[in-house]
């Protein structure tokens, strides 16, 4: 089936989605109200499916400079990819962390990455993914993982903004709900929109998710 849902009806057994992040609003910074420009950056990790049967965790992370305290950062194209496209399987458990950054964004992706991958090796998430536990123990151990990423970040002065997290079932009357926007996401810092949709690339227009393997 086409992954083109304005010519072919969505098959959830093949086509493929994406969740992207089209637009967020800093609506204040989290260490001085006088400051008027920070450098939020968002950090993405989801585990589908696929990431049971050969454990991995779908990461990405982009920074934003000099956004504008009250500013809304608007995505090209569909929007900052967090998850996919690629075909969940029965489901998606998706994970969002919202930093504010007080060191230098040129090195931070990686850095994020390497914390990430030492506290899923810390948790031992292969073992717990590997034995299939369910969309809901994934999320779980996704949420734990959160934690300890935002806990060591914020050891280095970065500052937690707003997280969130959540399961997309291929099993429900609208599947991975797609087609679908959520606006309003948020709290005193960030106000947040997730879009689900059909697709079967990417556009080019920001960073690709990318494997992080739980393999040891």
């Amino acid at each position: 089936m086409s992954n083109n849902p304005y010519n072919a009806p969505f098959d959830p057994m093949s086509d493929s989605i994406a969740i992207t992040i089209p637009r967020f609003t800093l609506k204040k910074h989290a260490d001085s109200s006088f400051q008027n420009y920070n450098e939020p950056y968002i950090v993405s990790m989801a585990i589908d499916e696929s990431g049971v049967a050969s454990p991995a965790i779908d990461f990405n992370m982009m920074p934003f400079p000099k956004v504008r305290r009250g500013g809304t950062v608007k995505m090209l194209g569909d929007g900052h990819l967090v998850y996919g496209p690629r075909n969940p399987g029965k489901f998606v458990a998706l994970s969002v962390l919202v930093m504010e950054s007080d060191s230098d964004l040129n090195s931070i992706g990686g850095q994020v990455e390497e914390i990430v991958s030492s506290k899923a090796v810390e948790l031992g998430i292969d073992t717990i993914v590997s034995a299939n536990p369910g969309s809901a123990a994934i999320l779980a151990v996704l949420k734990e993982l959160t934690q300890l990423v935002a806990g060591h970040l914020k050891s280095n002065k970065d500052d937690e903004l707003f997280r969130i997290e959540g399961t997309f079932l291929r099993d429900h009357a609208t599947p991975y709900h797609v087609n679908r926007e959520y606006d309003n996401l948020g709290n005193d810092y960030i106000d947040m929109s997730m879009r689900i949709l059909a697709l079967a690339s990417p556009n080019g227009q920001g960073p690709a998710t990318r494997a992080i393997s739980l393999s040891r």
